[in-house]
């Protein structure tokens, strides 16, 4: 019942923050006008986080187990974008954004409440392990977007170089701004990437066993290289292509450690 009441509540918030949001750039209020209406999304957003959170906890840790089904993992991938972005707004022009995300967000929550999970509940895994599964689904989550975010901004970066202006160039924010929330889901990831490394070796039995060596390796590989790529960042100005090139190969090994091996073993291999 809370699960319901905290996502229907969610729903409501992201709505209301997506209309005025779509009102002030259809009307394209300037000045204090523009921030009211700023201020009032804003607040609506928040609000939306915070009953999302309690929606997030409720569908995922149930009275049956940890439900690790795909529409349950949607609305913690879609929460934790959202915060990001909502965070990141409050010192950078990212309003426009919300026109997209919160309709993500409000698709998420309703899918978690209604439709079937398609998994069982893990009822016997501890806090520990499921502390370490739950930050390796936001560490994947935010590198996804990051990816998908360096691939934009590289393609923004293209289309300023050609002077294509177009319509859609005009309602998102400026490239500094877009690479700046780049870097910042980056340093978001690496340091989600981070901790679940640490968990795993505290609370896994052994992250080096056979089943999940592979699987340690890339997301240790995955790690080093966005900790170069924020290194390069922070000593030598790394941007652009470069950054792209980067974000993409770290992506790339994640991907493989959470994926790939899973299908050599189980396919390939024929072994669970």
């Amino acid at each position: 019942m809370l699960a319901t009441i905290s996502g229907l509540f969610a729903v409501i918030f992201y709505s209301a923050g997506t209309l005025l949001q779509g009102r002030d750039l259809l009307q394209a209020r300037t000045g204090p006008e523009h921030e009211a209406q700023r201020r009032k999304v804003l607040m609506c957003a928040v609000l939306a986080l915070l009953v999302h959170l309690v929606s997030v906890v409720q569908v995922i840790a149930t009275d049956s187990g940890y439900d690790f089904g795909l529409f349950k993992i949607a609305t913690l991938f879609s929460w934790t974008i959202a915060l990001i972005v909502v965070v990141s707004s409050l010192k950078k022009p990212l309003d426009n954004l919300f026109l997209a995300l919160f309709p993500l967000a409000i698709l998420s929550i309703l899918s978690s409440l209604l439709l079937p999970s398609g998994a069982a509940p893990e009822s016997k895994l501890g806090g520990g392990v499921a502390l370490h599964i739950l930050l390796g689904i936001a560490a994947f989550s935010i590198i996804t977007i990051a990816a998908v975010q360096s691939v934009l901004v590289a393609w923004l970066n293209g289309e300023l170089k050609k002077k294509h202006f177009s319509p859609a160039l005009q309602h998102l924010p400026p490239l500094q701004t877009m690479e700046a929330l780049l870097f910042e889901l980056i340093w978001a990831g690496f340091f989600t990437l981070l901790a679940v490394i640490v968990t795993g070796f505290l609370f896994m039995e052994d992250m080096f066993a056979q089943h999940l060596s592979h699987k340690t390796f890339f997301t240790i590989l995955s790690t080093a290289v966005f900790a170069v790529l924020l290194w390069g960042r922070h000593k030598l100005g790394w941007r652009g292509r470069t950054a792209y090139r980067w974000t993409l190969a770290g992506f790339a090994f994640l991907i493989v450690a959470y994926f790939g091996v899973k299908i050599v073993l189980e396919l390939m291999l024929d072994r669970v």
